[in-house]
């Protein structure tokens, strides 16, 4: 198992009901085995405007195989016209954690199965 595998997903957002429902989507499909999400306050250029606002923050832990998937989930979801949306994969992480991720997200097909564990023998 490699931490490099894993990933945080971030995006923020205007509202805790989209937060909310952007979590329970990511939760409900296997896509997400944790999100943290957090009251911040944002001042951005938007438009030719300087804006300062409150938004949530959201820190999606994952797969980096599922982040096309949750890339496409959050963008379906978002109530912003252009949402903060970028992965950061891990350099290290503890063992245990790796596999409740792991345990927690959709796991691979047959096919991805056998393609992995025949890698990892070469």
């Amino acid at each position: 198992m490699k931490a490099s595998e894993y990933c945080t997903v971030i995006t923020t957002t205007d509202n805790k009901e989209n937060a909310e429902l952007i979590t329970q989507t990511l939760l409900d499909n296997e896509l997400a085995a944790c999100v943290q999400s957090s009251q911040i306050e944002s001042t951005y250029r938007w438009k030719g405007k300087t804006v300062t606002g409150e938004e949530i923050r959201l820190d999606i832990k994952t797969k980096t195989s599922l982040y096309p998937k949750v890339k496409e989930t959050i963008l379906s979801l978002h109530t912003y016209e252009v949402p903060e949306l970028h992965m950061h994969t891990w350099e290290d992480a503890y063992d245990p954690y790796l596999r409740w991720i792991r345990n927690e997200t959709v796991q691979p097909t047959y096919t991805e199965s056998v393609t992995e564990s025949l890698l990892h023998e070469l």
